[in-house]
């Protein structure tokens, strides 16, 4: 079912798809279920010139750390990357570079890419400097895309740093607050880190809030390819900001993984950009007690924005189960697609857990739980071999372990799926992968490149 605030013709409307683990419900049972939420977006319509027609114009505003740390390879890479996406814009594309140390520099205040004249020669010529101001950089990107929104323009802020913020605003939820503002007035961050001493949680942390992408490396290969997938993402919007909002029935208590829901209050969480031939997910437990409706047990809606900027929403979709016995249930088939979303969304949680017994020097804490997670039964193949991966990077570099379980939490717990369900179950395989749109591709690492590479160690001080 779908209602919308603005009309999409409906050969191009999402599907939602509420997939339970088992067709078929326990009432008042001790252990909780879980259901698979899916927003489906059709194939991209076939036209001529379609890549261009089909995508909105773009105004990006790149925020490039110039600090001392950058000097030298680092930043190099930075640039080389910047030069790349800039030179990939259309002509009616807009672009605005900053360039921050202690201070800020607006390299290139907003202007068509057909008007940007010599900036891919300016932007090469940035060099390193002082402390890191990144909050002051990430503002003045605001600052160059705000007076210029237009709801059919994709608004959208590239920060890229290896550091921490050192000088000017430093609070993290401070931070978070004015990207999600800056959000709310359709100004999205994404945020792409660098080497080893870049704060994680408060990169992570931006994007989440900024409802954009979190991407790191530590080569100018890596940072090629995450810039690679931010643009992909751009390029191939059919829905942007993204919401969705879930609430159990009667008796009923909806858990979206990694955020609680009160029983009988709605909650929202923002799953970002929606492609074309792509699906949004979303995993909601739910204990259902004893007075629960079988004919609704979960409400779920969407709210979007379209291409054209028009505010969208869909829904309501209703999950209806037969109820059946405990014999019946326990000869219920499960589904393994399902089955699979779910173990990665729970091994998401568990990451966290994970990389907080590390950052707080609990190691042989965090190996026992790794250990634990690889003989999960539910775990797909991908999640096993990145458990793994995990596993080994936490005996080499504990540094670089932390970083990559944090975004391994969110790599699990990933909004953006293939539109077809049963790519969760799949055998994983490095060249099944490379097959893929970017932005659908699972990695084992995901600060590296898609050819996995030792471990780099910082130089000794």
């Amino acid at each position: 079912m779908h209602s919308g605030l603005s009309m999409i013709a409906p050969m191009h409307s999402p599907t939602i798809e509420i997939l339970p683990l088992k067709k078929g419900f326990l009432r008042a049972a001790a252990d909780a279920t879980h259901v698979l939420v899916r927003l489906v977006a059709p194939a991209q319509p076939v036209t001529e010139n379609s890549a261009s027609a089909q995508r909105a114009p773009l105004d990006l505003a790149l925020v490039i750390d110039r600090s001392g740390s950058m000097s030298g390879d680092p930043l190099k890479a930075a640039l080389e990357s910047s030069v790349r996406i800039i030179q990939g814009l259309r002509s009616d594309d807009r672009i605005a570079v900053v360039a921050f140390d202690d201070h800020v520099q607006v390299v290139q205040p907003l202007v068509a890419v057909g008007d940007a004249h010599d900036l891919v020669n300016r932007v090469r010529q940035i060099d390193s400097g002082g402390s890191t101001a990144l909050f002051d950089g990430w503002q003045e990107g605001v600052k160059q895309l705000a007076p210029f929104v237009k709801k059919e323009r994709i608004a959208r802020v590239i920060l890229l740093t290896d550091g921490q913020a050192n000088h000017g605003l430093v609070d993290e939820a401070k931070i978070f607050e004015h990207v999600a503002k800056a959000a709310g007035a359709s100004i999205t961050t994404s945020t792409v880190g660098l080497g080893h001493g870049f704060n994680e949680t408060l990169l992570t942390g931006m994007a989440k809030a900024g409802e954009g992408a979190a991407n790191f490396g530590q080569t100018a290969d890596d940072l090629s390819e995450a810039f690679e997938e931010q643009f992909a993402i751009l390029s191939n919007s059919f829905l942007r900001q993204v919401k969705i909002t879930v609430q159990g029935g009667s008796d009923v208590q909806a858990r979206l993984l990694g955020e609680l829901l009160e029983d009988g209050v709605t909650r929202t969480r923002k799953l970002g950009t929606l492609p074309w031939n792509s699906a949004l997910t979303a995993v909601v437990e739910l204990k259902i007690g004893a007075n629960a409706k079988a004919d609704s047990l979960l409400a779920v809606n969407f709210a979007a924005i379209a291409k054209d900027g028009t505010p969208v929403a869909f829904g309501p979709q209703i999950l209806i189960l037969p109820e059946v016995d405990l014999a019946t249930f326990s000869t219920l088939q499960t589904d393994v697609n399902v089955a699979a979303a779910v173990g990665e969304a729970v091994t998401g949680e568990k990451l966290d857990v994970i990389q907080a017994l590390v950052r707080n020097g609990q190691v042989a804490e965090a190996k026992q739980k790794l250990a634990e997670l690889t003989q999960q039964a539910d775990l797909s193949e991908w999640a096993r071999e990145k458990v793994i991966y995990l596993t080994g990077l936490l005996e080499e570099d504990q540094i670089m372990a932390m970083k990559e379980l944090r975004y391994a939490s969110r790599n699990f717990n990933r909004s953006i799926k293939g539109s077809n369900v049963a790519e969760n179950s799949e055998v994983f395989s490095e060249g099944l992968e490379e097959a893929k749109a970017i932005f659908l591709r699972k990695k084992r690492a995901a600060g590296r490149s898609s050819a996995p590479k030792p471990p780099q160690h910082p130089p000794q001080a």
